[in-house]
């Protein structure tokens, strides 16, 4: 799983745990502060804070700082994951593509249903 974590709520923790049960192994990469700024704007939380309510959480086994925000097969090799799970809220680029496209061809993705609320519902305002 992957994601800017930002105002960490329970919807993310709920995503967590369906992720979790999952696999074997929860793998949590959370995205740089200059990540999330590029691409939603600046982070309410820094990096370490989000990090650290990101291992708060039970069901987390391990933390990687710094994931990239378009996942690659690459780098779920690297970080010896199968899979990435997300969310059920659509991620896209500036140009429209799917963050997950590729991981998605590669039958390498799996979707969580976050009930109750979605990240969607808080908005970014760029200044």
């Amino acid at each position: 799983m992957d994601g800017c974590f930002d105002v960490m709520h329970y919807g993310h923790a709920n995503a967590m745990r369906q992720a979790k049960a999952l696999g074997d192994v929860l793998v949590v990469g959370v995205h740089s502060d200059e990540e999330i700024a590029r691409h939603k704007g600046p982070p309410v939380m820094n990096n370490e804070e989000r990090c650290m309510a990101v291992r708060a959480v039970k069901w987390v086994d391990t933390v990687v700082e710094n994931a990239p925000y378009v996942c690659t097969v690459e780098w779920l090799d690297e970080v010896g994951c199968d899979f990435v799970a997300h969310g059920e809220d659509v991620s896209l680029l500036p140009d429209g593509s799917d963050v997950y496209g590729r991981i998605k061809e590669a039958g390498r993705y799996r979707c969580v249903c976050v009930r109750g609320f979605r990240p969607s519902m808080i908005k970014c305002i760029r200044p």
